[in-house]
């Protein structure tokens, strides 16, 4: 036992190392999600295309099948270098069977390393790839797992600033896709994959035409997440499941917060509706100099 964690810590720190030696090499890029005048606000449902400092805080109340659960999700992204960031994270749960126990507790623990893979100011995109790892027994014992899952991920935004028609300016497309592969071979592989169709009042009225609109709509995004998840083997092959998520998310320059609902796509997924409210406060914005800077240039 105690070679195997041995062996998985010389395989983090590996990964980390070669991490921050791939980040020291690409193309520098600004805080948060930005490409050009386009700002890519955090989506509630998974992760958006950039690797700026930020405190992102969900919460999840939806009933499937009769059980209640309330997740509340927190994550802390630290830059490294200007295009390399670690990515910690958990969530606390509370399930609710009808007629049964509660149960309460802390999911496992995630670490993860994030690449800006590019981002071009012109034509409004951006791009990133992340690795992570559920940590295996760092949960609480009622919720918790007892193996590891890595999640090789892909996020990309796409603003339609260059559209011809201005009503379409604003619109912008982002998405994310990830595959987990759990280090138990009989609890399947899942594929993940979500995006967003948003269209934002700040860029409308900044940068297109300004329409007249006030506090504190001048600052909202309307939004729509489309969140999938896809089982690839171990007897659910091509079962998908996810939500229809329409909201709107509200920005300043130091936090947003959003409020959407959780439509079930199918019977699979759910039979009730839920809700999600998500703050996000901007580290770099709010600690410049200290917490929310690079620790190398």
């Amino acid at each position: 036992m105690r070679a195997m964690k041995t062996q998985k810590m010389r395989l983090c720190v590996s990964v980390l190392i070669t991490a921050i030696t791939m980040a020291v090499a690409a193309a520098p890029v600004h805080a948060h999600a930005i490409a050009g005048m386009r700002l890519f606000p955090s989506t509630l449902s998974f992760d958006d295309p950039g690797i700026g400092a930020e405190l992102p805080l969900v919460f999840n109340h939806i009933n499937v099948d009769g059980t209640e659960q309330n997740v509340l999700s927190a994550a802390f992204t630290k830059p490294i270098t200007p295009n390399f960031s670690l990515v910690m994270s958990t969530d606390y749960q509370s399930l609710v069977p009808g007629g049964m126990p509660a149960v309460h507790g802390w999911d496992n623990v995630s670490v993860a390393g994030a690449w800006q893979l590019y981002e071009n100011d012109n034509s409004e995109s951006i791009g990133l790839f992340s690795l992570a790892d559920s940590i295996a027994h760092t949960g609480s014992r009622a919720v918790g797992l007892d193996y590891s899952t890595w999640t090789p991920e892909f996020a990309f935004g796409q603003g339609l600033g260059e559209a011809s028609a201005n009503w379409l300016k604003p619109a912008a497309v982002t998405g994310a896709v990830s595959v987990g592969i759990p280090t138990n071979p009989n609890v399947p592989r899942m594929l993940n994959w979500a995006f967003s169709l948003q269209y934002s009042i700040p860029y409308l009225q900044n940068f297109v035409k300004y329409v007249g609109l006030k506090a504190p709509f001048n600052n909202m995004i309307p939004i729509i997440e489309f969140p999938m998840q896809t089982c690839l083997d171990n007897g659910c092959h091509g079962q998908t499941t996810g939500y229809i998520a329409p909201g709107f998310l509200w920005i300043n320059h130091y936090v947003q917060w959003g409020v959407e609902l959780q439509i079930p796509v199918n019977r699979r997924t759910g039979n009730s509706v839920g809700i999600m409210l998500g703050f996000d406060f901007y580290l770099d914005d709010l600690a410049p100099h200290t917490i929310g800077a690079p620790i190398w240039q």
